[in-house]
């Protein structure tokens, strides 16, 4: 039972995180909608400001 709890808490910190930025995320992008010369986004749509604070 130990052994759980343990597990559980050392992987909370990367399962937190990520759930956090999807459900505050949205709004600026980070790379402010700059793209490559070949057209493509420097980090993507799903990497914004309010997501990365939160």
């Amino acid at each position: 039972m130990i052994a759980l709890i343990v597990a559980f808490w050392l992987m909370l910190p990367a399962y937190v995180p990520n759930n956090f930025a999807a459900i505050f995320g949205g709004g600026t992008p980070l790379d402010m909608g700059r793209v490559f010369q070949d057209g493509e986004r420097a980090l993507g749509d799903g990497k914004t400001f309010r997501g990365t604070i939160a």
